[in-house]
């Protein structure tokens, strides 16, 4: 592979950064994806300081042309990636020395595209979808505890899957986020809901899924096997079913939920600076504005306004 060693300089470097597992995963893939491009197309170059503008560029257009297998050109989110990555990568190669000039100021990502096809549920929809998960079974009663912990709380996926049974604490109802994006930590706030139905899934069902497996991950969450939930898993073990049953083509995710409690705090009148912290927005380009707010303001904020919470000041049944 083309420069394999400044490559892999690279991935180490944003490793140490606490990029998401995730990224660096998806770094490493498109970086490597244009090592292949050079010694496809350009052998002749051994060296990151042999790299110009002009094979960049050519690259650029050779994403931006790529074809999937049933003749779809890649969406302007996956291309964005790829170039981002590419940046990413001349930047550390300038910070180390390794090229004189950054040959990726030629590119020229395009927009972010509205993502039709991911629906968000309004908050009597997704109340809907709670109450049709009876806590029947062990994947039934963690599913329910999945799903209200996600509208609860606004958590992403990955803070979801890595969330350790330590880092709950259902008395204060609250769950700290260690490994949050860009290594933040913080805490939410997950409500009487979202702790009564995790309480109900520890007390039984997640012994029963732990059955058969080597060693206890401490994963809050486990697979039907006992192993720790993962992006990919978790939609498809918990969201599979309810699209199934909805009408339609947008299926809902775990990202549906994250986004419809936020939204749901925000209808609500809640302070959008409220609703960043429950996200865990460093920058507020989609939030506005960032302030840092006491664990006990939020939790206070969400209490009030929360629609799942509002349910037990009217009466109505869980």
């Amino acid at each position: 592979m083309t420069f394999e060693k400044e490559i892999y300089g690279f991935i180490e470097y944003i490793e140490a950064k606490s990029y998401s597992p995730r990224t660096v995963d998806a770094y490493r893939l498109h970086v490597t994806a244009f090592a292949g491009f050079l010694d496809r197309y350009y052998p002749r170059i051994k060296k990151p300081n042999e790299i110009t503008r002009e094979i960049v560029d050519d690259y650029q257009q050779f994403v931006r042309q790529a074809r999937s297998r049933n003749g779809r050109p890649p969406a302007n989110t996956t291309v964005r990636l790829k170039l981002n990555a590419l940046r990413a990568m001349f930047k550390y190669f300038l910070e180390r020395d390794l090229v004189l000039r950054d040959p990726t100021a030629v590119i020229v990502t395009p927009k972010e595209e509205m993502r039709l096809t991911r629906r968000v549920p309004s908050s009597e929809e997704a109340i809907e979808i709670l109450r049709s998960i009876e806590p029947l079974d062990a994947t039934s009663t963690r599913d329910r505890a999945i799903l209200e912990l996600l509208y609860a709380s606004a958590m992403r996926t990955s803070e979801l899957c890595n969330l350790m049974i330590s880092e709950v604490d259902l008395k204060d109802r609250t769950a700290t986020i260690i490994r949050g994006k860009g290594g933040k930590t913080r805490i939410v706030p997950i409500g009487q809901y979202a702790a009564h139905y995790i309480e109900l899934y520890l007390r039984d069902a997640r012994k029963k899924l732990l059955r058969g497996a080597k060693e206890d991950p401490g994963n809050l969450f486990l697979s039907a096997i006992g192993t720790p939930l993962n992006r990919q898993t978790i939609n498809r073990a918990v969201f599979d079913k309810i699209n199934r049953r909805l009408e339609g083509d947008k299926r809902l995710t775990c990202y549906s939920f994250r986004h419809a409690g936020a939204t749901g705090l925000i209808a609500n009148g809640v302070d959008i600076a409220y609703v960043a912290q429950l996200f865990g927005h460093e920058s507020l380009e989609t939030t506005k504005r960032y302030l840092k707010i006491e664990i006990g303001d939020l939790k206070e904020q969400h209490a009030r306004f929360h629609p799942r919470e509002q349910q037990l000041s009217t009466g109505v049944r869980a």
